[in-house]
């Protein structure tokens, strides 16, 4: 019996690893720990130090990010929901809302092949703003893009361009 529960443990623990294994080989997957591309240019104001682990399933993806705080404590609006700590997008194309800080946003994420397309709106201090994320995904599963555009109804407009390397 004692036996029988040891390999029965052996092949879970093994399961596990290689289905994490295939998920982080699988190009088609955005599973895995991402951080920016150290050799890529990038933005004067891109997050410090940004790390994120991805996490793709029926249901959607979620991401956990990590990044040094500016320091003077505000996230530029470009990097809302970008900059947060755990975000969940259904990839099915419906309205889902989410708390982003203190502002309640609303997102609506599909997938294309190796794009994934999301819009977002937020109320900022009674001021609509939206945004448009493009993450995709290369043909190798390595590396990932992350285009980002924001507006405002008072005329400001970003853009910014993310690379990231899968650890």
């Amino acid at each position: 019996m004692r036996l029988a529960k040891s390999l029965i443990l052996l092949f879970t623990i093994a399961f596990g690893i290689l289905t994490v294994a295939s998920a982080k080989d699988n190009p088609d997957s955005y599973s895995g720990k991402w951080v920016l591309d150290k050799q890529a240019a990038r933005p004067g104001d891109a997050p410090n130090n940004l790390e994120t682990k991805m996490k793709q399933d029926n249901s959607g993806i979620t991401m956990e990010s990590s990044f040094k705080e500016p320091d003077n404590g505000v996230v530029p609006l470009l990097y809302l929901g970008v900059m947060t700590n755990k975000l969940h997008l259904a990839t099915d194309g419906q309205e889902q809302q989410t708390q982003i800080g203190p502002f309640m946003a609303v997102f609506k994420t599909t997938m294309d092949g190796n794009k994934l397309s999301t819009d977002w709106k937020a109320q900022i201090n009674g001021d609509p703003v939206e945004g448009h994320w493009v993450h995709t995904l290369s043909d190798d599963g390595k590396h990932m893009t992350l285009e980002i555009k924001e507006s405002s109804t008072h005329g400001q407009h970003a853009e910014a361009t993310l690379n990231f390397v899968r650890k």
